[in-house]
């Protein structure tokens, strides 16, 4: 039996579809809510500043890391109105000043307030597959206006994506690669796991100001080069015969990507207009 401080994906995902209907008919009534819109929903992997190509960056201690494989399930993606608290000030305010925060008719749901859009499935998705090109998931409803924050769960994946998630064996995320600093070279392997209840899934209030619109496109960027921040891999110990090391949770490593991975700063999010 599910315990009611800790709501399923499923009740997760069914409360945050009603407060977007909820919100858009709200506002609808209120006159103060935008039009009923559909957009497309995308993913791209970022490249860190001065790179050329994803998955290959330099860490804030020092280390090169060149990842050779990356997969993750995540989804679904909410969109909502209101400013991250944790978005830089001079943004907020500016977000403020565009859109006030008081409505008659909000809607609220973790503090987001209204939904204004989503992608209500889970998807697969191959960080190195595109070379930094978008992946289209599809189209999503919404609601035309500003938003300004986004949410997104990372989780195992589900029997509803069949062969493709059955690869990663259960996992929520693999990564491979190498990281190398001066003499020292480290292949490492890590597979994340991110289980319920959801409050430990969700990617809270990533900062973001785009405008939806009919025939746009929301692309959610993920951002590897912010998920070794703090990663000391000369903490770890490379076999004698030049092995791969496997990330443990024991590892220091291993509980550096378990924190950045669901910090803000693990995505970024961008708006193409039509």
């Amino acid at each position: 039996m599910t315990s009611p401080l800790h709501p399923t994906r499923r009740a997760f995902t069914w409360m945050l579809g009603t407060a977007l209907v909820a919100g858009a008919s709200a506002c609808g009534l209120s006159g103060t809510g935008g039009r009923s819109v559909t957009f497309r929903m995308g993913l791209r992997t970022a490249r860190a500043p001065g790179e050329a190509a994803p998955g290959e960056f330099t860490t804030d201690t020092g280390w090169r890391v060149r990842l050779s494989s990356g997969l993750m399930v995540l989804g679904p993606i909410y969109l909502f109105e209101n400013a991250s608290p944790l978005e830089p000030t001079a943004l907020r305010r500016l977000g403020q000043w565009l859109l006030p925060t008081a409505h008659a008719h909000d809607g609220h749901f973790f503090s987001g307030g209204t939904v204004l859009g989503e992608w209500d499935r889970e998807v697969v998705f191959d960080l190195l597959a595109e070379a930094g090109e978008v992946r289209e998931l599809g189209r999503s409803p919404g609601i035309a206006g500003l938003a300004r924050s986004f949410s997104l769960l990372l989780q195992p994946p589900s029997r509803a994506l069949g062969a493709e998630g059955a690869v990663l064996g259960g996992r929520s995320m693999i990564l491979e690669g190498t990281a190398s600093r001066a003499e020292a070279e480290v292949p490492f392997r890590v597979a994340l796991d991110f289980p319920p209840p959801v409050e430990l899934q969700r990617v809270d209030f990533v900062p973001i100001a785009v405008e939806l619109d009919d025939g746009g496109r929301f692309v959610v960027e993920v951002q590897p080069h912010h998920w070794f921040e703090g990663a000391h891999f000369d903490r770890l110990t490379v076999p004698p015969e030049g092995g791969v090391v496997e990330l443990t949770s024991e590892t220091q490593v291993y509980r550096a990507l378990m924190l950045n991975v669901r910090r803000y700063t693990a995505f970024s999010g961008t708006w193409e207009p039509a």
